[in-house]
């Protein structure tokens, strides 16, 4: 497989070291060469190894309960693999995998926050939601993770970032793909994400994930459900913001209704906790 990075001069370089670090815990594809010293093409690029399987996310579309739980069990048990690799500190990956600290407007409740006050991001949400989901950052905000309670983190841990494939009658993770995104934050932000679209998908979807998680005996705090969606409201904040309605209206769209689905959760929970 041809990947040409032309985002951000030096995430070939972050890849490649992250998938030495990883490549005996979590199945990624092999390096077969890199080149990011501008010969031939101005973008770095690199050849890794084809590795066979379906795109999880086609899986979860196409086929029935069984094997969307026995796929969602197993990325459960990759993310475990991956919440047990620490680091001292929450923050972005520099050169040679040093990890940079957030700065204070990137720390978590901080960021959300700014986020909400972006004008693109305003322009694409009601003043209702906006008022929700403010609400939702100050009153749970303390949900949030510890930014020193910090592990590897994939940053794009998605359906569309795995790779399937039934092994003995039973479907399994062959490839976690895409590591561009990486740092060092949480495992409740790689949870949110997986369960982005769990209220669309059955329940075995999620009950599935989370007994793979903790398939190995390490437990889920009691408010890992909050906590998740939590660290995924900051990520479908950043996404609205790089996705304005008038350059890509349906991205927008789907992000707002997921925006909306999460206030709806928080209004339940609210519900719930007042009882």
């Amino acid at each position: 497989v041809l990947r040409i990075y032309v985002r951000e001069k030096g995430a070939l370089q972050r890849e490649y070291r992250l998938n030495q670090l990883i490549k005996n815990i979590t199945p990624v594809p092999v390096f077969l060469y890199i080149n990011d010293s501008g010969t031939f093409i101005d973008y770095d690029y690199a050849l890794t190894e084809w590795i066979d399987g379906t795109l999880m996310r086609d899986v979860l579309l196409s086929e029935g309960e069984k094997a969307i739980s026995q796929c969602a069990f197993s990325a459960g048990q990759h993310l475990d693999r991956l919440r047990k690799i620490k680091f001292r500190q929450g923050g972005f990956f520099e050169n040679n995998l040093v990890v940079r600290p957030f700065k204070e407007a990137e720390k978590y409740l901080p960021f959300g926050l700014i986020r909400l006050k972006d004008e693109s991001v305003q322009n694409s949400l009601s003043l209702d939601t906006l008022s929700e989901l403010r609400h939702i950052l100050e009153r749970y905000g303390h949900l949030l993770p510890d930014i020193n309670d910090a592990n590897l983190t994939h940053g794009d841990f998605d359906p569309a970032n795995m790779l399937v494939r039934k092994i003995d009658k039973q479907w399994r993770v062959t490839a976690l793909l895409d590591w561009e995104f990486a740092f060092v934050g949480s495992y409740l932000m790689d949870m949110g994400m997986m369960l982005r679209y769990a209220h669309k998908l059955p329940a075995c979807y999620e009950r599935s994930f989370i007994d793979g998680l903790k398939s190995t005996g390490q437990e889920l705090p009691d408010t890992w459900k909050q906590s998740a969606k939590l660290m995924d409201l900051l990520c479908l904040l950043n996404l609205l913001y790089y996705n304005p309605l008038n350059q890509r209206p349906r991205i927008n769209r789907d992000l707002v209704s997921l925006l909306e689905d999460t206030v709806t959760y928080f209004r339940s929970f609210d519900a719930g906790s007042s009882r």
